[in-house]
């Protein structure tokens, strides 16, 4: 049974859904019966209002309810998401990247669909890997995010797998040569821990895999991507499933001690066949050091370049900037003055679980500065836990609560794992010269980036591992 339904999300809109029964195959697979059309979204503020997830339900009677159905609806707290304006900024141009790729993708086109044939016959053997040189295409588009560890890099990734959806197959009868099409919008990977290339080939065999479902529709290309064909089978099953954005997460200090060299050089090798756009997400410090690297490996390195800095302490003067205003009556631009960590701060706040007029302490930001140091992650994780506490005892709500002692307590709880890491920040605030050569190794992308310096300084070897210089 075919159910037309018209989909209007950006950046892909799809028609013609396909509804299959229960329990079969197809039901665990979105699939549409018309080649889905690509489009740019309407505005910024249509960004924003996709990259903001609230943090629990929407749902008045949280307020009141029993400290169970609060705890119940914090299940995923954790994929809340507030958007800056220069976040908003940066992902509309990521999604316009990725939209001009997949329109250049449109096998409507003879001339496209030919390309595309020709990456069949590579996998299969029967050919090289096509080059993109005669098809009137640019050059594929970069992005990089960096910043310190607990910097909200990867909270950031989770929201644009949201965006761009599941992957997803076209069956459609205006394809009678190909049947069926895949689509992967987004395939979000990790740096291998391993520090090779074979790792990083293996992982996108198995993301493809796992998504998939029945790789026996797909046996040539899978077969080819593993021993010595591995590298050319990727880039051809990229193009065959239609990629539309890769994502390369987790790459930071410890991963210059692997083959950097060989993982960048195939990255540059993957777009420069297929032009799709590639998010690298590092630290600051893997940043540094990769930059070292020959020029052959700069196509990936020089893409656009977003920075996700550590938060800056609130001001003193928050009383002087509300002038005896509660936090409900203050204006837009006197916010602005609180700076992004007491906005934050607010925003958790003000997930849903509390009532209204309960007003956040003026000076709850400061004291979670103390201990979370600007990272937007260990807030997260802070007033989860905070959250929860307030939830099973409600009571320490009043009189103005809570109390700088019991916030305090209950984020260094929580973050008591990561102490060490926030010791050595702290300690890299009032003095670097005091901080230990052996503690800059070991929390390195916790610190401010110009901590490298200072082992630089301190160390007779390269800063990049003996597998890529």
């Amino acid at each position: 049974m075919m159910e037309l339904v018209e989909m209007p999300t950006w950046p892909v809109f799809r028609r013609g859904q396909v509804s299959k029964p229960a329990g079969s195959l197809d039901a665990y697979v979105g699939q549409t019966s018309e080649l889905p059309e690509f489009r740019h979204a309407p505005s910024k503020t249509a960004v924003v209002k996709r990259l903001r997830n609230r943090l629990v339900p929407d749902d008045k009677d949280l307020w009141k309810a029993e400290p169970e159905a609060k705890v119940r609806a914090m299940t995923h707290f954790d994929r809340g998401y507030l958007a800056t304006e220069d976040v908003a900024r940066y992902t509309y141009t990521l999604v316009s990247a990725y939209v001009d790729c997949m329109r250049d993708k449109c096998l409507n086109n003879p001339r496209y669909r030919r390309y595309f044939y020709s990456f069949q016959e590579a996998v299969q053997g029967r050919g090289p890997i096509p080059s993109r040189e005669n098809l009137d295409t640019l050059t594929g588009v970069n992005f990089v995010i960096t910043g310190c560890s607990q910097s909200g890099r990867t909270a950031y990734i989770q929201r644009l797998r949201n965006i761009f959806g599941a992957p997803f197959r076209v069956v459609s009868p205006a394809l009678p040569d190909i049947k069926l099409v895949w689509y992967f919008p987004i395939v979000v990977l990790q740096w291998p821990s391993c520090g090779t290339l074979k790792g990083l080939l293996e992982q996108i065999r198995d993301k493809f895999v796992s998504e998939i479902k029945d790789p026996a529709s797909l046996t040539a290309v899978f077969r080819k991507m593993r021993g010595k064909s591995a590298e050319s089978a990727i880039i051809a099953a990229s193009v065959l499933l239609n990629v539309g954005l890769f994502v390369i997460d987790g790459a930071n200090a410890q991963s210059l001690k692997g083959h950097v060299r060989d993982i960048l050089k195939y990255l540059c090798r993957l777009q420069g066949h297929t032009n799709i756009p590639l998010l690298l997400s590092c630290t600051d410090v893997f940043m540094a050091g990769a930059k070292q690297l020959d020029s052959d490996v700069d196509a990936v390195l020089r893409g656009r370049i977003f920075a996700f800095p550590a938060m800056a302490v609130p001001p003193d003067n928050i009383e002087a900037i509300l002038c005896g205003r509660s936090l409900h009556e203050v204006t837009a631009d006197d916010l602005d003055k609180l700076d992004f960590w007491y906005q934050f701060n607010l925003w958790f706040w003000k997930a849903g679980l509390l009532s209204p007029q309960l007003e956040m302490p003026h000076h709850l930001p400061r004291w979670t500065f103390d201990v979370c140091h600007g990272r937007v992650g260990w807030l997260a994780a802070g007033f989860r836990a905070l959250h929860e506490h307030l939830a099973w005892e409600p009571e320490l709500l009043r009189n103005a609560g809570p109390k700088q002692a019991l916030v305090a307590g209950i984020f260094e709880t929580q973050l008591r794992t990561c102490e060490p890491a926030r010791i050595a920040i702290k300690a890299y605030g009032v003095d670097p010269s005091s901080i230990s050569r052996s503690a800059v190794k070991q929390y390195l992308d916790h610190l401010p980036f110009g901590a490298g310096s200072i082992l630089a300084a301190r160390s007779t070897g390269p800063l990049l591992g003996a597998g890529h210089v």
